[in-house]
């Protein structure tokens, strides 16, 4: 069927008086419906097909959308749909359409009866807008564009809104297990019944630790204070569980800076005062009472700056050259809090120390000892020192993904290269993937690149791992 100019809006003129209550509420959410928003789709007395005529509204705002589905349900035939995996070209349902497994929609899709998917239904804002006239009825919803429902939205486990450019508006009553708004505008002008309800503007490090007590734990991360959205749509399509059997106690993300307890018995003030005439005793981010060690550092201003409880731990004249440019051992060290690294490198009778944080400033410090034995005996000190504040990594930082080593040559032009080993492949930036048997061939493998970079060069930037590695975000 076609629509006629002067056949339709007098039929839309009659369906906008009999509005009232939630229906047209919804409708009004992003402006006032009108009978002249629908007829400047027509030009002149040429005749339109339904979808060409609502997809001549959008992208746009939901109210003429939303007016024109109503205005169409009342003169088109009622006829159902099987919609497949996906839905990318722009589609009217007259009657109810029904996906038997999750549905992504990439286009516009008026529904103008209900829409019943049996598994994930997910959209693509702003290239989507989908309009259920009826009732909408999915296993999780996850929706970035113009979403618009005039009956009831009934999700069984998620709704989730993305991003803050679109909306998320239901007329009648809103019913899931968990709402996360996110940044999303999320308006339902019947009633909301959530069990978790997370509104617009919540922060990522609170979201997650309300999440730890009813989302599985590999759903949350607090260090990175984020919930795991994807996973969580995936296992919805799998159909594994989400949600823990029983509520769980919260979990709280440990302060990256020193507590008062932390710092009781230690001269802040004087050891900042020594440290940098720029260095404040706020600018401490790491103290333990047992040594009297303290870390200072002010990203921007000056990095890591150590005093091991006694003194400040510096080199003296010259640094001593590094005879052999392959490590004889290497030990790396991560805190959870404030992102801290520690990696110690021993070149046969020399210790080198490189201090830091996540993507962030790097302090190197060299030092030489009487022979190959004594400095091996200052690597286990210095790992002995700091267990049970940091933890011994070697190719993953847990819960953030692969260490990443990227090194810095500076000359006529900057160049950088990293790398990481993934199991037991050696990636490289340069684009050099090398398999092993296992990862000990594999991490002998990078010693091997890292020696064979500073013949070249190169020195040590920065360690780095989620969310700032490259190699580990291209996995």
């Amino acid at each position: 069927m076609r629509l006629s100019k002067d056949e339709f809006l007098p039929r839309a003129e009659a369906t906008l008086a009999g509005l009232d209550g939630p229906v047209l509420e919804a409708l009004s959410h992003h402006g006032e419906p009108s009978v002249s928003s629908l007829a400047s789709v027509f030009k002149g007395k040429a005749s339109l097909l339904p979808v060409d005529f609502a997809q001549a509204l959008c992208p746009g705002p939901l109210t003429d959308i939303g007016f024109a589905a109503v205005a169409l349900r009342d003169v088109l035939e009622p006829v159902d749909a099987v919609l497949g995996e996906s839905v990318t070209e722009a589609r009217v349902v007259t009657g109810t359409a029904r996906a038997p497994g999750s549905l992504f929609v990439s286009c516009p899709l008026i529904v103008l009866g209900d829409l019943e998917v049996d598994g994930v239904l997910s959209d693509c804002g702003p290239d989507s807008t989908v309009v259920v006239v009826g009732r909408c009825v999915a296993k999780g919803l996850r929706t970035s564009g113009n979403f618009l429902v005039l009956g009831d939205l009934v999700v069984r486990d998620v709704i989730q809104g993305v991003y803050n450019d679109e909306s998320l508006v239901v007329a009648g009553d809103l019913t899931t297990r968990f709402l996360d708004e996110n940044d999303h505008d999320v308006s339902c002008y019947g009633e909301v019944h959530a069990e978790h309800h997370f509104e617009n503007g919540r922060s990522g490090g609170e979201a997650a630790s309300l999440a730890s007590t009813f989302l599985v734990p590999d759903l949350w991360n607090l260090d990175l204070e984020e919930l795991h959205h994807d996973d969580l749509f995936e296992r919805i399509r799998r159909g594994e569980p989400v949600f823990t059997s029983t509520p769980q106690e919260q979990q709280v993300r440990e302060p990256d800076a020193p507590t008062a307890q932390e710092l009781e018995g230690l001269d802040i003030e004087g050891i900042a005062a020594r440290a940098s005439p720029r260095a404040r005793a706020t600018d401490v981010v790491y103290a333990r009472r047992e040594t009297g060690e303290v870390w200072l550092m002010r990203p921007g201003s000056f990095p890591v700056t150590i005093y091991d409880g006694e003194k400040f731990l510096m080199e003296e004249g010259t640094p001593p050259a590094l005879a052999a440019t392959r490590a004889s051992e290497r030990v790396t060290l991560w805190r959870r809090r404030g992102d801290l690294f520690l990696e110690i490198e021993r070149f046969d009778a020399i210790v080198q120390l490189h201090a830091g944080n996540n993507n962030g400033w790097i302090q190197t410090l060299r030092f030489a000892f009487d022979g190959p034995d004594a400095a091996a005996r200052e690597v286990r000190r210095l790992e002995a020192r700091y267990t049970g504040d940091f933890l011994r990594v070697t190719t993953t930082v847990p819960g953030r993904g692969p260490l990443e080593r990227e090194l810095a040559k500076y000359g006529d032009k900057a160049q950088y290269t990293s790398a990481i080993v993934e199991g037991t492949t050696l990636v490289t930036r340069d684009g050099e993937r090398r398999s092993f048997d296992d990862e000990a061939s594999a991490m002998s493998a990078l010693e091997d690149w890292l020696a064979e970079k500073r013949r070249e060069g190169f020195n040590l930037k920065i360690l780095e791992w989620r969310p700032f590695g490259l190699l580990a975000a291209r996995g």
